[in-house]
């Protein structure tokens, strides 16, 4: 089962137009973007309040207080405008934490206050969008969606394979995961278990698509791993079963890698014959 809140979705990508994105960062540095959103409409969501941490301890996590705690960065606190974003200026080539420390009012604080994330150089030149989603204070919701994984084969349930759920909240067709006006990510990663199943819980009304992320040894990630959206209304029950089934990875045949051994020692030996002296031409 799901906890009510959800820890942040982390996402890199060059900063949208129409949204009026900041201005580039000097050189070395780079515009990290701070989103605020509800969790379960996308709305933007003003009055988050953040500070931003840099990690210096070689400890996981972030340490605000005590000895040897990481390092606020000065000046690096933010409050989301009417549009859930604020921006801040940091150096890249460095790990750092959003360290959420006031919600908007009506809201919670996410599960996880804060969100570590990588700057790369490449975030100079494309900029970081942090989306950090808070719930209403209260909200509850007893949609739930079911996942059933099974090996496309034989049937049997598959344990292992990893999904995300993210819900349709921009207006437009089909998923988008980047940018300041990307869809909802309103679950994290979520494995099947021994039975092949693994449940997202406490869902609103909306559409959802099914990112699956990772697969069991053994097994290959389909050409296409989003599906949805799928609607989750009153029609529906407030309930969805999805089944996915996982294909095998196509083993090699004994004759094909029997074949490329050869042509390797062939090529081996006419090296070999090239390099006698008095040898013949191939």
């Amino acid at each position: 089962m799901w906890p009510v809140g959800l820890a942040a979705a982390v996402v890199l990508t060059a900063a949208a137009p129409a949204l009026a994105a900041p201005p580039p960062a000097a050189a070395g540095g780079a515009r990290v973007v701070l989103r605020t959103t509800d969790l379960d409409t996308g709305a933007p969501l003003p009055g988050a309040r953040f500070e931003l941490w840099r990690e210096t301890n070689d400890r996981e996590g972030l340490q605000s207080t005590g000895p040897g705690a990481d390092e606020r960065q000065p000046g690096g606190v933010c409050t989301t405008d009417a549009k859930g974003l604020c921006a801040v200026e940091l150096a890249t080539g460095e790990t750092y934490y959003a360290l959420q420390v006031e919600a908007p009012a009506g809201y919670e604080w996410p599960d996880e206050a804060a969100t570590g994330f990588d700057l790369a150089e490449a975030a100079a030149r494309d900029g970081l969008v942090l989306g950090v989603p808070n719930r209403r204070t209260g909200a509850a919701y007893d949609g739930w969606i079911l996942v059933r994984t099974k090996d496309a084969k034989t049937g049997t349930p598959l344990h292992g394979p990893v999904f995300e759920l993210w819900k349709e909240t921009n207006g437009t067709a089909g998923l988008k995961t980047a940018g300041l006006d990307a869809d909802q990510r309103v679950r994290p990663g979520c494995a099947t278990d021994a039975d092949g199943t693994c449940e997202f819980d406490g869902l609103a009304d909306g559409g959802y698509f099914l990112v699956e992320k990772d697969v069991p040894e053994g097994y290959v990630l389909p050409k296409s791993p989003v599906t949805g959206p799928y609607p989750l209304d009153a029609a529906s029950g407030r309930q969805l079963v999805l089944t996915v089934h996982g294909k095998r990875a196509e083993p090699i045949p004994l004759d094909e890698k029997a074949g490329s051994a050869a042509a390797g020692a062939r090529d081996r030996g006419r090296g070999n014959r090239s390099a006698r002296p008095g040898a013949p031409p191939e």
